[in-house]
């Protein structure tokens, strides 16, 4: 199942002439999910960034996840996908020549959340080690959205680095997406579960405990985690690298931004996020802030991480330079066009 978003298709007549809206060029992404993981692109939307640069932009949401958005990117249904990279470095060790081009989120965007009532068993706070509090899911029952997914993955990772076994000393429930997350929480068929901001913090507003702010870094081993990046086939960043710079600079223009205005960009998230309570809104934008760089550079630590995740939890061990799975080309390329201090092309 996929969704079809329009990015900038209604914003084209607010900053451009009919007749010049029409020469836009179209730009397909593929998003796994929808949520906080890809707020600079929810700004440079509203801020018209992408129309600025003549790009009409269109989202598709694949509901069956990350995997299933980059087989769209290789069978050139999509331009470039919108993810976790660990899913590229996977497709990049079976031979298909993806690399991640832009950096949209540099910390872990997803964690775990408990219940309250869990939490206080286990003797847990803020206050307690990561270890600690780790290992407060031992004999819980934790929902992920399927096996093998992000949210999986990073349970299982949290689990062993915690002493546990994820397949014995707690149960691990394939729960699907947000809505179905929240209704099995509040009815206590599971006593926590990992996904991204607002839907964990929605959890903790009804008094759940978030086991570790990731988003801030403050569990060392995921810290600094390139999270989400835009990625494309390498003959795509080749053939149409004046597109591709245009992304980037768009992108890099929210991301300024974002590190330099918060509320305006806030306030330009915030109509994504319509039937989302106020409240949780501010929290989920307040706890997922530190989440975004100030730039698209790609770090090679964020992609190391990457690999490091997934070979601590996935059976096929990946033994790849990490070089091979990002460059920084395009973003080099549009750098001397952009003033870091107005984050405006000059």
């Amino acid at each position: 199942m996929l969704k079809r978003l329009v990015i900038t298709g209604l914003l084209c007549a607010a900053f451009l002439p009919a007749a010049q809206a029409q020469d836009l060029t179209k730009v397909t992404l593929a998003f796994p999910s929808e949520g906080f993981l890809y707020v600079p692109i929810y700004v440079a939307q509203k801020q018209g960034y992408f129309a600025e640069e003549g790009l009409n932009v269109e989202v598709i949401v694949f509901q069956k996840g990350g995997s299933a958005a980059l087989t769209a990117v290789l069978g050139r249904d999509a331009d470039a996908y919108v993810g976790l990279p660990a899913v590229a470095v996977r497709a990049r060790s079976k031979g298909q020549n993806v690399q991640a081009f832009a950096a949209v989120q540099t910390q872990f965007g997803s964690t775990v959340v408990i219940d309250g009532e869990s939490a206080r068993k286990a003797g847990v706070s803020a206050a307690s080690p990561i270890s600690a509090r780790a290992q407060a899911l031992k004999g819980l029952k934790i929902g992920v959205t399927g096996p093998g997914s992000t949210t999986d993955m990073l349970v299982r990772y949290l689990a062993k680095d915690a002493g546990l076994n994820p397949d014995k000393d707690f149960t691990i429930m394939p729960i699907g997406g947000a809505p179905n997350m929240l209704a099995a929480f509040s009815q206590g068929s599971i006593n926590g579960f990992s996904l991204s901001p607002p839907t964990v913090t929605t959890a903790a507003q009804q008094g759940g405990f978030v086991l570790m702010d990731l988003a801030k870094g403050e569990y060392k081993p995921l810290d600094g985690f390139l999270f989400t990046a835009m990625i494309a086939r390498e003959d795509w960043l080749s053939s149409n690298k004046a597109t591709a710079e245009k992304l980037v600079r768009a992108i890099w223009k929210a991301e300024h931004l974002i590190a330099s205005e918060p509320d305006k960009a806030r306030e330009s998230v915030r109509p994504y996020f319509a039937h989302t309570d106020a409240a949780i809104f501010d929290a989920a934008w307040t706890a997922s802030l530190p989440s975004y760089p100030a730039t698209p550079r790609i770090e090679r630590d964020g992609v190391e991480k990457n690999i490091s995740f997934m070979n601590a939890v996935e059976n096929d061990p990946v033994t790849l330079d990490p070089q091979q799975v990002y460059t920084n080309t395009i973003v080099d390329a549009v750098a001397p066009t952009v003033s870091t201090l107005k984050g405006e092309a000059k």
